[in-house]
């Protein structure tokens, strides 16, 4: 579990995204998760703020790049029991920064472009925001032995033989012995 420590600092919103990676600058802070509206949107709430650990610089080939982790722990809805279950997310990005579209496609495939204003401006928290919402489970679920749903399965074996499912196959398995 990630701890939080009095001497994090927020990191800014806006950079100016050139100048960082022409002085091979790093960002490390956080980035409170209620600032991330779609982040906020494909959640029910965030645990702990969003830690951001950001390089600049520029690649073999001169492109300009950030490279970095993120790490946080958000609350999802189980998809098994409809509970709240927390979700720790890591992530490592590799992304290519960019003035345009046709700058993007110049890209080589290992780097993500992410756009900068015209003046060269990035926008942090978009950028650290796409990232995470790419490392949130696609169906978030508890532990099976953690789920509700299995531990009301298990916990009442009586009802667990009195209910049990149709099998919709059951009429054709019926039909090939006769």
């Amino acid at each position: 579990m990630m701890s939080r420590t009095m001497t994090e600092a927020l990191l800014p919103k806006r950079v100016d995204g050139k100048r960082l990676v022409d002085n091979n600058q790093q960002l490390i802070g956080i980035i409170d998760t209620n600032s991330l509206t779609r982040l906020s949107d494909a959640i029910v709430r965030g645990e702990l703020p969003v830690e951001c650990h950001l390089d600049f610089g520029r690649d073999q080939e001169r492109f300009l790049v950030v490279t970095g982790h993120c790490s946080s722990r958000v609350v999802m809805t189980c998809q098994r029991c409809l509970q709240d279950v927390g979700i720790d997310i890591k992530g490592d990005f590799h992304l290519g920064l960019v003035l345009n579209d046709e700058q993007a496609k110049k890209l080589p495939r290992y780097l993500e472009p992410v756009e900068m204003d015209e003046k060269g401006y990035l926008d942090v928290y978009a950028a650290v925001e796409d990232e995470v919402l790419l490392c949130l489970p696609d169906f978030p679920m508890h532990e099976q032995g953690e789920c509700q749903a299995f531990i009301s399965d298990q916990g009442d074996n009586e009802s667990a033989d009195e209910f049990k499912r149709e099998n919709p196959f059951e009429v054709l398995a019926q039909l090939k012995q006769k």
